[in-house]
């Protein structure tokens, strides 16, 4: 079921298992931290888990142990894309997270991340990975929604009917969710 932000209250009381997906500098991690803070589940962030040092990505089969491990706990929020366990994610998520913003803010969001944590890495982020920007990743979240929103919308929509699904859109539909969120 999807879910609407200015008319529903979110009984997380039975969600245990959260996922929150969307494009880089979207809110993924800030959305995370206070979820977790307001319903007391352990936050798992994709940046920490599959970065090694000096942004060297772990291997696929690194990241599905990794994955799994997490998967087999009673509780999570897990935040990050990464398409190689996207599926093991969405098959034991029981509530999906999409925060669906435009690329022109994802990018100021990441811009203004890069300043504040220039030369260190962020609190999301694996220890000795400094914070950066290049050209690859400015591509990646500016052909976002173009390139991998559709495929998001898809999978989506092929699992509402069994899970949670919420799609957050502004900053006010961010608030409310928070707001609503019934512990």
């Amino acid at each position: 079921m999807v879910v609407e932000t200015n008319t529903k209250v979110f009984p997380m009381k039975n969600y245990n298992k959260i996922m929150i997906i969307g494009c880089g500098g979207s809110g993924k991690s800030t959305l995370a931290r206070k979820l977790s803070h307001k319903i007391n589940v352990p936050i798992f962030h994709l940046d920490t888990l599959l970065w090694h040092d000096n942004w060297e990505m772990s291997s696929k089969d690194e990241q599905h142990h990794i994955i799994s491990n997490v998967l087999d706990k009673d509780q999570w929020i897990i935040d990050g894309n990464y398409s190689a366990t996207l599926d093991m994610r969405v098959a034991k998520a029981d509530t999906i997270v999409f925060i669906d913003r435009s690329k022109v803010l994802c990018l100021y969001n990441v811009f203004k991340r890069y300043i504040h944590y220039k030369g260190q890495s962020r609190p999301d982020m694996h220890d000795n990975c400094p914070e950066k920007i290049d050209f690859e990743f400015v591509r990646w979240i500016w052909t976002f929604n173009k390139k991998r929103k559709p495929a998001i919308i898809r999978m989506l929509a092929t699992v509402q009917n069994s899970k949670s699904v919420v799609v957050l859109k502004s900053n006010r539909q961010i608030d409310y969710f928070l707001k609503s969120i019934q512990k």
